[in-house]
């Protein structure tokens, strides 16, 4: 398991700091107010920066060799020697100003250096073997690690304006095994932005809890489409995008009542969530409520409505009996009695 801590400014004027995995699932988080730079018992002042890494990784076991990463604002070469006397691997890219006795050449002499040229050193900082290493990409990249270094030596590929063709240039292992992790934030912002809540209010405090919300969500759905992908192995069921879980969600939360129906008796053999996916890949169907709000048992009354074809799976004709509740068109009658087999799932 992998772990990694970037930072996430918001452009409302807050800060918060996540501590998220390489899938963008968000562990915890802490928003910046001025006032949390607390040290609880052995923990050592690093400074401002350096400490959000510290108090957010209380909840990361130590020495099971587990891997945290972060960019140039949190790490120092005291916060990476601290998470390796916890067990705790890191890495990071660093500011040069942050790093004592810096041996690695200056920007100005890696600019006279051909693309893909680095060096590294490795120094000891109370008793942890810390590797220091500057590359030449488009920009000049310093990094430091507890457990990566230079070798082994891959290439990468990269445009050259000059010649206007594609040319392979040396690439230490490091900077790929921080580009392969670093990255989870990212994704996580992604989600958010693709459905956010756009609700405007002047309260500083009420857009931080609509951004917990969406952050929240897309956690919720990560879990779902980690279960949903082990289920797929024995059950031909399509997986929900983010905007149909988000739905999903939301009609739930306003249409699930308190009680909760349990059904009794084996279960089918096919379901009627798969019954209607099939025929919704054999064409336009009606919107048909999530399980949770059609197994409730809560206020699903038989209505007299207009005459429509019975939604039933397998279930033919037409009716005019519906449910108020779900809106769908079932047959209830002497002979049968779908609106009850649909509300309990037989």
């Amino acid at each position: 398991m992998k772990q990694y801590l970037p930072l996430k400014p918001h452009k409302w004027g807050f800060k918060l700091y996540v501590l998220c995995g390489v899938s963008g699932f968000a562990y915890t988080y802490e928003i910046y107010s001025g006032q949390e730079n607390k040290i609880d018992g052995d923990e050592p002042d690093l400074g401002a920066a350096s400490n959000v890494v510290v108090r957010l990784a209380r909840i990361i076991s130590k020495n099971l060799n587990y891997r945290v990463y972060f960019d140039n604002y949190y790490t120092s070469i005291g916060l990476l020697a601290y998470l390796a006397k916890n067990g705790i691997y890191s890495l990071g890219t660093v500011r040069r100003n942050r790093i004592i006795n810096c041996k690695l050449p200056t920007d100005k002499d890696m600019k006279k250096n051909d693309r893909g040229t680095s060096y590294e050193y490795v120094g000891t900082y109370e008793t942890v073997d810390i590797s220091s290493l500057v590359w030449k990409d488009n920009k000049i990249v310093s990094l430091l690690s507890t457990f990566a270094g230079q070798q082994p030596m891959s290439t990468v590929k990269r445009y050259d304006k000059v010649s206007k063709t594609s040319k392979e240039i040396s690439c230490p292992y490091v900077i790929k095994e921080y580009n392969r992790h670093m990255g989870g934030v990212d994704l996580i912002d992604s989600f958010i932005a693709r459905h956010k809540i756009c609700i405007k209010s002047k309260k500083w405090y009420i857009r931080l809890f609509y951004h917990l919300l969406d952050m929240t969500v897309s956690n919720a759905w990560m879990l779902y489409r980690r279960i949903s992908a082990v289920k797929r192995g024995t059950i031909s069921m399509p997986e929900m995008s983010l905007f149909e879980f988000k739905q999903e969600v939301a009609v739930c939360l306003c249409q699930v009542g308190q009680s909760i129906g349990v059904k009794l008796g084996r279960p089918s053999q096919t379901s009627v969530e798969e019954m209607i996916a099939t025929n919704k890949r054999n064409g336009p169907t009606k919107h048909v409520p999530p399980s949770d709000v059609r197994l409730d048992q809560v206020s699903h009354w038989p209505i007299w409505s207009t005459r429509n074809r019975f939604k039933f799976p397998k279930c033919t004709g037409y009716s005019q009996v519906s449910c108020d509740k779900c809106g769908v068109t079932l047959c209830f009658n002497k002979t049968n009695n779908c609106f009850r087999k649909f509300h309990n799932n037989m």
